[in-house]
């Protein structure tokens, strides 16, 4: 098994190689086409493990434990973050022009010189490996506990909760059907599920940070101070949320570019990356959904 692995590891860094060196021959003869894509970066590994650190930062300040130790935790992903920023943007301006070009009518992108499927294994390697942390610390926290939740833990309403998980249900379902109707040449239907699933997602940030959270802070009923309970809920929704955000941006990105034109039969890489991390997330807020909310109300 190991023996595989590390063949296929170098077989994808060969083909890395071997794209790099076609991609500045392509660039040496202007005129033939293709956009480059020149994405060989460290900074998407070294953020994610930096915001697994902060994160352990903020649980620790929450807390009131080691609170030096934790701001340190926490201004070390403002550093990584911040040389991601200084490193990188001096290449936007060439990266967004190149990625925003509309494709001429009857052609498609040059290959891409990055294996898609192996990035976003990638990312949802390091996406399982931070949720697998927050998910250890919060069950290494419930056994300490003869009972969970902790006696005097309000039974939260799951109204809320309920309606987040239809919507990323729908949203689940509705890119799969877009990216279906992409494959089989019908662009115009594959947009308007692009569209839609793109609102259903932004909806769930809404729902959470506009309506939950504030109904449960601002009412007292539960805080980041409400014992571990209170803090260990804040934390993995905050964690969640934050990455649905994220995969929301990532739409509005991918909406700009289906309707620059670049998507279609034969390209459709992109767009069905995008929708793996998504059904990722949607994993992820079943699992706390039925923790958080079902499997208190069980025990109550």
């Amino acid at each position: 098994m190991y023996r595989k692995l590390i063949f296929d590891v170098a077989s994808h860094l060969e083909r890395f190689r071997e794209m790099e060196s076609d991609s500045h021959l392509s660039s040496e003869q202007p005129g033939e086409g293709s956009p480059e894509y020149l994405e060989h970066s460290i900074w998407p590994f070294l953020i994610a493990m930096a915001v697994g650190v902060a994160m352990a930062g903020l649980f620790f300040l929450l807390k009131g434990f080691l609170w030096p130790a934790a701001l340190l935790l926490m201004l070390s992903f403002a550093a990584v973050f911040g040389g991601f920023l200084y490193s990188d943007t001096r290449n936007w301006r060439s990266a967004v022009s190149k990625s925003l070009g509309k494709i001429p009518a009857g052609g498609v992108l040059g290959p891409f010189p990055v294996d898609i499927s192996l990035t976003v294994q990638l990312i949802i390697l390091t996406e399982i490996l931070l949720f697998g942390g927050a998910f250890a610390m919060y069950f290494a926290i419930r056994v300490q506990f003869p009972f969970w939740p902790p006696t005097g833990t309000p039974i939260l309403d799951d109204t809320i909760a309920k309606i987040q998980t239809l919507v990323l249900i729908s949203s689940s379902i509705l890119v799969e059907w877009s990216i279906w109707q992409l494959k089989r040449g019908h662009e115009k239907a594959f947009k308007s599920g692009l569209v839609g699933t793109t609102i259903l997602g932004a909806i769930f940030p809404i729902l959470q940070f506009g309506f939950e959270w504030p109904r449960l802070i601002l009412g007292n009923i539960l805080t980041p101070a409400s014992g571990f309970f209170g803090a260990t809920f804040f934390l993995l929704t905050g964690i969640h949320g934050a990455h649905v955000v994220a995969g929301v941006i990532a739409y509005i990105y991918t909406d700009l570019r289906a309707f620059m034109g670049q998507y279609s039969a034969k390209n459709y890489g992109f767009a069905e990356a995008s929708s793996t991390y998504w059904h990722f997330v949607h994993i992820i807020w079943l699992l706390l959904f039925a923790l958080l909310w079902q499997g208190g109300r069980l025990l109550g």
